[in-house]
């Protein structure tokens, strides 16, 4: 595998002609012919929810794996590696939502409330019982219904649906309330120069670079990473071309030099002080412990 799949939809390497903005499938119906695997890949610009009912899953996401038990729900952002091995007697659904229909749903004082929905891997666990749970259970067939029936405002009422998902979403997640909502204009420039950093980030661009796109000082870009991420603009910038790198390593076959020159670095020496650096093992090491790992499991 020279490298990581893009996948359209779950397991479909090029859209449907379902609608462009979502695809909607009971997990028992979509896995069978999948085997019930879903191998690794990514989503260059799609947002997915697993929401699995009963049994259970085996979810790997960038260089992480754990068994998931249902009823949870899995939030995958765009840009993230993952793969599914699940049970052949889950039940669920598998929610597939084009990233800017999703954030269109929410103002940007909305979005601000929940800082990390949208960008960050997350396992919801609703409690037992509780009224979120039962919301969650017949909110999703209803939405189900909605898309497989072209009606007359079908956009919108899927759309009213999928908000009210993310935010019982959010609610699983026990938020920590944000005390200050009016900043619209820091979010925004956040989201931009996060979607700077992914047509950017293989060029090696500088905190400067970004922040003269952005027409912010670099103080005022760092702040603002401060605050929404806990890391300074470099700190993020280093952090996403260290994913990459990862993520090369543990799902295809390149040599740390060869990713060292795809992840836009000219010396392959740098690259491997870089990435040992940023995660306290030389690439070479990473990538034979991976592998060790996988063949010991």
């Amino acid at each position: 595998m020279s490298d990581i799949p893009h996948y359209f939809l779950y397991g479909e390497d090029a859209p449907s002609d379902a609608l462009a903005y979502v695809h909607i499938a009971p997990l028992q119906e979509s896995l069978p012919k999948h085997n019930w695997e879903i191998h690794p890949h990514r989503h260059d610009n799609l947002h997915q929810l697993l929401i699995v009912e009963q049994g259970s899953v085996l979810a790997e996401v960038n260089d992480k794996s754990r068994e998931e038990q249902g009823p949870c729900i899995l939030s995958i952002p765009p840009k993230e590696v993952h793969g599914f091995v699940h049970q052949p007697d889950v039940k669920g659904y598998i929610i597939t939502i084009e990233q800017s229909f999703l954030l269109n749903l929410f103002s940007d004082t909305e979005r601000e409330e929940f800082p990390g929905l949208f960008r960050t891997p997350l396992v919801a666990r609703p409690q037992p019982d509780s009224r979120t749970a039962w919301t969650m259970e017949h909110l999703t067939p209803q939405l189900l219904g909605e898309y497989r029936n072209a009606e007359v405002g079908q956009s919108p009422m899927i759309g009213a649906y999928l908000k009210i998902l993310f935010i019982l979403l959010q609610r699983s997640l026990d938020p920590v309330l944000i005390k200050d909502t009016q900043q619209d204009a820091r979010i925004s420039n956040h989201e931009q120069f996060m979607n700077l950093l992914e047509e950017h980030y293989l060029q090696h661009w500088t905190v400067d670079q970004y922040a003269e796109q952005l027409g912010l000082t670099c103080g005022r870009l760092n702040r603002l990473c401060q605050h929404y991420s806990g890391q300074n603009a470099l700190e993020i910038i280093h952090e996403r071309l260290l994913t990459e790198a990862k993520r090369q390593l543990i799902y295809t076959q390149l040599s740390a030099k060869e990713i060292g020159y795809k992840l836009g670095f000219k010396d392959p020496g740098y690259f491997s002080r870089f990435f040992s650096r940023k995660s306290g093992i030389a690439p070479g090491k990473f990538k034979a412990s991976i592998r060790q790992k996988r063949q010991s499991s």
